[in-house]
């Protein structure tokens, strides 16, 4: 999996707000959060979009996860400003790569991936682990639970391997170059 360069880091975390604000007001008319859920972060950035679900959607456990430790350190240091007597409890961040997920299969209620899952490969305009990224998706997910995703590249195959394993895509959102889009995996999958 490819780490970002020191310019896309820049950009990530200088205009991440906006883009935050964007996605978590999309998530809120289109993801189905169940009470008590788990969610799983993939590429957390400077861990805006993770406060602004905990704070409006009160998941149980969500864990913002990064390949990049010095995004961890940017998220860390965003966070201690928005929550300077520490981090809510439900909040976690863990340095995690999309290919090999620490995690147990069914652990999570959801999965979010903002502009991530083309991270997968070594070159962003490759697709070649986007569909190894996608099965630990798929892994860590539970049956009936739901990935939502935003994506820049490889929107027409990310979509196909989903509805390939029995997901059904909703709340397609379309903007310049960008797709947001929610995919709930089948209850009898695993």
């Amino acid at each position: 999996m490819a780490e970002m360069n020191r310019i896309s880091r820049f950009f990530v975390n200088r205009f991440n707000a906006r883009r935050s604000a964007r996605i978590f007001g999309w998530m809120q008319h289109n993801t189905p959060f169940p009470v008590g859920a788990a969610c799983l972060e993939i590429g957390c950035g400077n861990g805006d979009l993770a406060s602004r679900v905990v704070e409006g959607l009160r998941p149980a456990r969500y864990v913002a996860t990064d390949l990049d430790s010095r995004q961890l350190d940017a998220a860390r240091k965003h966070l201690a400003i928005r929550y300077p007597g520490g981090l809510p409890p439900s909040l976690e961040l863990r340095e995690a790569d999309m290919l090999h997920l620490p995690f147990v299969d069914g652990s999570f209620d959801a999965v979010l991936a903002v502009v991530s899952i083309h991270h997968a490969s070594p070159n962003h305009h490759e697709s070649t682990e986007v569909p190894h990224a996608l099965g630990e998706i798929d892994r860590v997910l539970r049956p009936g639970g739901v990935l939502a995703y935003e994506e820049i590249l490889h929107k027409e195959m990310i979509r196909g391997w989903l509805a390939d394993h029995g997901y059904v895509l909703s709340g397609i959102e379309r903007g310049f170059k960008r797709e947001s889009v929610v995919a709930k995996k089948s209850s009898g999958s695993t």
